[in-house]
């Protein structure tokens, strides 16, 4: 024991030292003020605890995992050369395109996929029927009942002659065991984790990035995407209470915006570039759709929180949202409530019980100044609300895997759908009016009537919301 006193107080300067050299670091990199004097102060005085936290959370490592990304440019040839791009009509459109390089493309079918049952018979049956390549990638795959047919039916393809590729992320597949990935491999499936074969050390450095998208592409002519996962919790046969969520199957001009989506993602976790997959569609439907791939890349316009200020400064009717989680930075907090007093009416649909205690405490300390503008908080009653879906006016909505926190709004890989048309965007408001029926108001009384305590919690619970 005393010779590890004489250790640390050796050891002392060095880390204050090296304290010191981060906190400027930090003082040079694009935090909010209150942030970086948070980390400055915490490098100079605690050292020891917070510069492991700072390289895992606070430094900007993202540019070395970005470095393979698609440019803005390179995605707009390839997308115009296979018609999957028209010029933008809408100040969001406008906005999003010179954001990301996608912009809108017409001519496309949607179907609206319901829960987790209806979702995994439909992708499935389209995966068993696949005969060129199958493309996929979740956040979570689990290895119960639903993972295995899902392994199962890739591998039987796989041995068939079928090009599988999968893309799992480290941290939401941490209990996916070894011997699942090599069995996909064994019977032909290119697997990689989001970080590729990398040093232990710089995958570490990287948890903080998470890959939340979930995707899937049938023979470069169909996609589907949402906010499922792999996993039992999301069927009825679950001992969980019901998760309510929400997938899109798409066919048209977007689905090669997706496929350059996960080409773009492939490139960036197993450095292939198989944009050979990525080929033209013809136009099947009559919806406008934009792919809006977001995430630590975009830097400080991340096109999530981008798409969230544009909704809610256009809107002139209603802004409907529905998300798991809300914890929402201060600028789209700010856009919602001024929405609000606008006369917008602005309805937060959040679960009654939530999977994560620190961001559901987080989220209490939001109800007073949200009803106080005038907005709307429902809680779902009948299980975990799991969907993200947006409905703006009459002619703007989207689906995808971007919750409304700031983990979403900033840091994780997501992938969203826009639909601006009148038809996309009826079928999505009726799905969420249904929602809404079996969710009741949130009032003051949820806030004020909570224990000191709890509200102590939450207060403290908020402060984490970056890293929730």
């Amino acid at each position: 024991m005393e010779s590890l006193l004489q250790f640390l107080i050796h050891l002392a300067p060095l880390l204050h030292a090296a304290g010191l050299v981060f906190a400027l670091h930090a003082l040079g990199r694009p935090h909010s003020p209150q942030g970086t004097i948070a980390w400055m102060l915490g490098l100079i005085l605690l050292p020891l605890i917070t510069l492991p936290l700072y390289l895992i959370l606070g430094a900007a490592r993202i540019h070395r995992h970005t470095t393979s990304r698609h440019s803005r440019e390179s995605i707009q040839a390839v997308l115009k050369s296979n018609q999957a791009w028209e010029p933008a009509h809408t100040p969001l459109a406008r906005t999003l395109t010179r954001c990301t390089g996608y912009a809108p493309c017409s001519g496309n079918d949607i179907r609206i996929l319901q829960d987790g049952d209806n979702t995994y018979r439909d992708m499935l049956h389209a995966i068993r029927a696949a005969q060129h390549s199958i493309l996929l990638e979740f956040f979570i795959i689990r290895n119960d009942r639903v993972g295995i047919t899902l392994r199962e039916a890739l591998e039987e393809r796989a041995r068939a002659g079928v090009q599988v590729y999968v893309i799992y992320d480290e941290i939401g597949s941490l209990k996916l065991p070894a011997g699942y990935l090599r069995r996909l491999r064994r019977a032909g499936v290119k697997v990689s984790s989001v970080n590729g074969k990398r040093f232990w050390l710089s995958s570490m450095l990287r948890v903080n990035y998470r890959n939340h998208r979930k995707l899937v592409l049938i023979d470069s002519r169909c996609a589907y995407l949402g906010s499922l996962n792999v996993g039992l919790e999301y069927t009825r046969a679950s001992h969980r209470p019901y998760w309510r969520d929400t997938f899109i199957h798409l066919q048209g001009p977007v689905v090669t915006q997706c496929l350059l989506s996960f080409a773009d993602d492939w490139k960036r976790a197993a450095g292939e570039n198989i944009t050979h997959l990525v080929t033209r569609q013809e136009t099947t439907g009559t919806h406008t759709c934009q792919l809006i791939p977001s995430g630590p890349e975009d830097g400080p316009l991340n096109s999530w929180q981008l798409t969230l200020l544009e909704m809610a400064a256009e809107a002139k009717e209603r802004l409907w949202l529905a998300s798991p989680y809300f914890v929402p930075t201060e600028a789209v907090s700010e856009a919602l409530r001024a929405a609000a007093l606008r006369g917008v009416d602005v309805r937060i649909l959040i679960p009654r019980r939530g999977d994560n205690l620190a961001a559901q405490l987080a989220l209490l300390t939001f109800i007073p100044p949200m009803l106080a503008a005038g907005m709307h908080l429902l809680a779902y009653e009948p299980g975990f609300l799991h969907e993200k879906v947006c409905v703006a006016d009459s002619a703007t909505c989207s689906i995808g895997t971007a919750n409304l926190d700031e983990r979403s709004l900033s840091l994780n890989f997501e992938l969203t759908l826009l639909m601006q048309d009148e038809g996309a965007t009826e079928k999505v408001a009726a799905m969420l009016q249904q929602d809404m029926s079996q969710a009741t108001p949130i009032t003051h009384a949820d806030w004020y009537k909570r224990h000191i305590l709890v509200r102590l919690a939450a207060n403290c619970c908020r402060l984490l919301a970056p890293v929730l």
